[in-house]
Parts: C-alpha cells; sequence; structure tokens
C-alpha cells in the first residue's frame, strides 16, 4: 500500500495528480492482482481516475486550509480571526461625508434625508440631520453618500438639490468631503496588520507608526525623532530637542493629533517640516493640558512613466491594463508588493513587477521613470524625501506597443 502521509513538518505535500494515479492504481493491483487492466475505458480504470481526482481536490484543500494559519497568506474571515489576535480588525465599508451650506427661506427645515446631488460623480448625498435655516435663510448640514465607498468629492460640487423642500433654494459645499472606502481587501488588510504589530507599546518609533497606522483613513507615513538634547537635522527635516516628526496621509486631522498625545513620550516636542504644516490643538485626556500637535501632510510629486511592451494579439487593450495595473500597485491593490507611500521611492522595477503580476502574458521590455522636473527617464529609483509623496496617474503613463 501506498504511504498517504502527506502532512510533514515542512508543511503540506502536494503531488502530482500523475504520482497519486499510479498510487491508486498500484492500491487496486495490490488487492485484485497484478494483472488488473487499469485503462480509463475500463470501470476499474474510470473508478481509479475518480479515486484519483477526489484524492487530489482533498490535498489541495488541505494546502488551503494549512495556509490559513500563516497572516501572510490567509483570507476573508480565518484572516480576520489572526488579525483579532492582536487586537486589529479590518476596516469596513465607510460612505463619505461633506459638509454643505443650505440657504433658502429663514424658519425652513430641511428633514434628514433630503438629497442632494454631486456633479463630478453624480453621486447621491443624504443629510444626516435636520437643518433649520436661520433668520439669514442659512444653514450647515452633514451629507453622507448613499453608498459606501471611496466616491471623492471636491468642493464646490455637491450643488443639485434632489428632494424637493419648499422653501431650500440652494446648496453647496465650501470645502472637500472626508474621503470614503470600500470594506478593506485581504491585501490591503495584511499590509495594515504588519504596520500595526507594535500597537500595544508605548515611546517607541514602532508603537507610534503602528498606533498611527491605526488612525482610520491613515494610508502610510513617515517618522522621525530627535533623542538628542540639541536641535538636529534628520533626513532634511530640522527637529527641535528630544522631539518627533510626522508626515500622515490620510485620517483627519484630529484624529491624528490625539494618537500622537496618546503614544508620544512625555515632554517630547513635536515639528513641522518642509511638508503641508498642519497646527491642531489637543486636550491631553489624563491632564486636562492643551497641547499644540503639529505634523505634516505629504506634499504631492507627480511621477512621469514611460513603458514599452509586447502583447498577444489575444489582449484587446493592452494599455488600458498596463496603466491599470501600474495603479493598483500605486495605491497597494497588488498581493506581495508594496504600494506608493510617504516617503517610499519609485522603483521602476516594482511597476515592471506590477504589470507582470497582473498580466503575465504581456512582455515588459522597457519602464522608465522621471520627475516632472527635470524631465530624464530612467531605470534608476527616483529618491521622495519623507514629507513627499509620489503620485502616478493614468495621464502621465505613456504605453509604447512594439
Amino acid at each position: 500500500m501506498a504511504d498517504y502521509k502527506y502532512i510533514t513538518d515542512s508543511g503540506v505535500i502536494v503531488p502530482d495528480t500523475s504520482v497519486l494515479q499510479a498510487e491508486v492504481q498500484a492500491d487496486f493491483k495490490a488487492v485484485f492482482g497484478s494483472d488488473l487492466n487499469v485503462d480509463p475505458r475500463t470501470p476499474q480504470g474510470a473508478l481509479i481516475n475518480l479515486i484519483t481526482l477526489a484524492r487530489s481536490f482533498t490535498l489541495t484543500n488541505n494546502a488551503q486550509m494549512a495556509n490559513q494559519i500563516n497572516p501572510n497568506l490567509a483570507v476573508g474571515v480565518l484572516f480576520d480571526a489572526i488579525y483579532a489576535l492582536t487586537g486589529g480588525e479590518r476596516t469596513i465599508a465607510q460612505r463619505t461625508t461633506v459638509t454643505a451650506t443650505l440657504t433658502g427661506i429663514p424658519g425652513t427645515v430641511v428633514p434628514s434625508n433630503s438629497q442632494a446631488q454631486e456633479t463630478a460623480n453624480n453621486a447621491i448625498f443624504s443629510l444626516v440631520s435636520d437643518v433649520t435655516l436661520d433668520s439669514f435663510g442659512n444653514g450647515t448640514g452633514t451629507f453622507q453618500a448613499n453608498i459606501p465607498g471611496a466616491i471623492s468629492v471636491s468642493a464646490n460640487t455637491l450643488t443639485v438639490i434632489v428632494t424637493g423642500v419648499l422653501g431650500w433654494e440652494t446648496v453647496n459645499n465650501p470645502n472637500a468631503g472626508i474621503l470614503g472606502a470600500s470594506t478593506q481587501s485581504d491585501v490591503a488588510a495584511r499590509y495594515q496588520r504588519k504596520a500595526t504589530l507594535a500597537l500595544q507599546g508605548f515611546s517607541l518609533a514602532e508603537a507610534i507608526t503602528s498606533a498611527l497606522n491605526e488612525v482610520p483613513g491613515v494610508t502610510s507615513l513617515s517618522f522621525r525623532e530627535n533623542y538628542y538634547s540639541t536641535v538636529q537635522i534628520i533626513d532634511g527635516v530640522t527637529m527641535l530637542p528630544h522631539s518627533i516628526y510626522s508626515c500622515v496621509e490620510g485620517g483627519t486631522d484630529v484624529d491624528v493629533a490625539s494618537t500622537l498625545v496618546a503614544k508620544k513620550s512625555a515632554g517630547a516636542a513635536y515639528n513641522n517640516g518642509p511638508g503641508v504644516n498642519i497646527s491642531e490643538l489637543v486636550t491631553e485626556p489624563y491632564s486636562g493640558q492643551i497641547m499644540t500637535v503639529l505634523f505634516d501632510r505629504p506634499n504631492p510629486i507627480l511621477i512621469l512613466v514611460q513603458v514599452t511592451a509586447k502583447a498577444p494579439a489575444s489582449i484587446q487593450d493592452p494599455t488600458s491594463l498596463i496603466k491599470q495595473a501600474i495603479s493598483d500597485y500605486a495605491n497597494g491593490l497588488i498581493d506581495g508588493l508594496g504600494k506608493l507611500g510617504v516617503g517610499d521611492p519609485v522603483s521602476a522595477f516594482e511597476l515592471s513587477s506590477a504589470i507582470t503580476a497582473e498580466n503575465p502574458t504581456i512582455y515588459v521590455k522597457y519602464v522608465g521613470i522621471s520627475f516632472v522636473s527635470p524631465l530624464n527617464f530612467s531605470c534608476a529609483q527616483l529618491p521622495i524625501q519623507i514629507w513627499e509623496i509620489a503620485q502616478i496617474i493614468p495621464e502621465n503613463i505613456t504605453v509604447i506597443l512594439v
């Protein structure tokens, strides 16, 4: 009889189907005689093939189940269970919210769930709570997207009234909305889990960055610490003695600032740098002291990309597929690859790998990258400062098919 011990100290062994078939044939011959005809056209041959197929499916399933104890391979609710062991959880879908000004006849009550439309995406938003227009006919209310997801709302685009309310005449958002999000994918959740493993620590760079990565909406960040008693210039940022510097992409200013207060060392100062300076007042929860928290938002750096590739005739629109792969990489949507976060350099090799990962049949001959200025396409890695974030938009990707 064959040795069916396919689970070993090294993991689950999944033999080739031909190996499994030979083992089942050997078992049948051991029972019915070595001269048994195992041709697939015979009844016993057909039965052997069915048993082989069932055994192959079982072993493949065993291997997939075994992978679920590995946080780098687990998926769905099984990954959620592993993530929960360190106090983390997958980010659920969130709706975009936007604050808008309503005008009309004084005293008019615009009821909750009244709807307005955003003109860029034609998305419908509903009023969260009743708004009563004041004596001047003005009011302010919060609108929420009817469907969850990352629906971008620029300033002055929520302008169309959908629900007719007597006395309500105009609506407009003077500022951009707070971007929502879809339910976090397995790839994004794995990335966040790795970034937040030190969440339960204090006064360590790993603990602070973990806490910041756990803030809703935060997608990347850079962090530096000056533990000297004198002013230091660290990676281009002038830092006060015993202070920290953070440049954070995503999340609200209040949430980021509150997290920095909760996690930094007592007495440590904050710094602004060359990025977009943020200053936020936060009340320290234990002492009641009001603190001015400083941090930066990243300056976007546009990157130009040139791709020369060869695609088989069976692919309908290789240019769009190549651009989509690069965009997916930039947003961290490709398993096993990184993303373009704060301070992350841009690698032509990584972009080429992203194209190949999503489109294995496309042969990439060349990927060149360049800043807008100075314009100099090459395969060399482009450095990004810790107060910057690289951005690659489809309009800046040129694809040459050969």
